[in-house]
């Protein structure tokens, strides 16, 4: 069994700068807004950011693979993350070099390394291990690709070709087709979202309606929850219904991107639905932190 790792290009360096940009744009933002809301998203925008970028740059320095008997595996970050790909299910593996050309489904990328799942020009849904573009391996199995940049290159295709494996050329086809609301994993948090949604929208709706609401009630708060604005228990029914109604779009708007990615993968659609539950989540509990503070 023999290491094979990946060549590093230049993306480190461009994962490190996009970083610390989003660091300040954020705290930037942070320093001039004085809402409570914004000021929550924007901290979990950012713990989200700094997350999502250090995995990728530890996973961009860790990666490399390694043959077996009966697997190519692809490790990274110190072994915790590994892609293990049967050799009986390879089907071949073609080369490219250059600008990589595709549609980013998620992960990090630039013109010359890609980290995370695309639909790749001419060679289909791909999940890119690339550190550099010099020279990209795609391995083909059944359900996608996998593409690695080995430094060792030739070294690496004496392997495969060792192992009776043919460079080959194949095509790819999208699925149309594909019926989300027959997927219980998207159907079910769509569910969740859609319910919390209403909830939000109708709960201060309902208890305006029964008075239950004060009849002075804070409309807007300062970063440390403070009452900056106050107004009458009907103007905060409407406020808090806005937001349920905000809410409805963005969750119209995930559904269609959720849509137009299952056409390439499946799994890569659910993110968005995801996105929306845990937006709908914070709101839901703002307003109930409002409401039992307040009443």
């Amino acid at each position: 069994m023999e290491d094979y790792t990946s060549k590093r290009g230049h993306g480190l360096g461009f994962m490190l700068l996009m970083t610390a940009l989003y660091n300040i744009v954020i705290l930037i933002l942070l320093k001039f807004t004085n809402a409570y809301i914004i000021d929550n998203l924007l901290k979990l925008l950012l713990v989200f950011c700094n997350i999502y970028q250090i995995y990728y740059m530890v996973l961009f320095q860790t990666l490399k693979c390694t043959f077996d008997s009966e697997n190519l595996k692809i490790h990274a970050i110190w072994s915790l993350k590994k892609t293990i790909i049967p050799l009986n299910e390879i089907e071949g593996y073609t080369t490219t070099s250059g600008t990589i050309k595709g549609v980013r489904l998620y992960g990090v990328a630039t013109n010359s390394f890609a980290m995370g799942k695309f639909v790749i020009d001419k060679i289909g849904l791909s999940r890119m291990l690339v550190t550099d573009n010099k020279k990209v391996f795609y391995i083909k199995t059944e359900n996608m690709s996998y593409a690695i940049s080995p430094i060792e290159h030739e070294k690496f295709e004496k392997a495969l070709t060792a192992l009776h494996f043919d460079k080959i050329e194949w095509r790819y086809k999208v699925n149309n087709s594909y019926n989300l609301h027959k997927d219980k994993h998207f159907i079910i948090p769509f569910m969740v979202v859609t319910i919390l949604i209403l909830i939000l929208t109708l709960n201060p709706l309902i208890l305006y309606l029964k008075n239950v609401i004060p009849n002075v009630m804070p409309l807007s708060f300062d970063a440390n929850f403070k009452p900056i604005k106050i107004g009458t228990g009907q103007q905060f029914a409407f406020t808090q219904m806005v937001y349920g109604v905000l809410n409805m779009a963005l969750l119209f708007c995930m559904y269609y991107a959720s849509y137009f990615c299952a056409k390439y993968d499946r799994k890569s659609s659910y993110k968005y639905i995801y996105f929306s539950l845990i937006v709908a989540i914070i709101f839901l509990i703002i307003q109930f932190r409002i409401l039992i503070n307040f009443r």
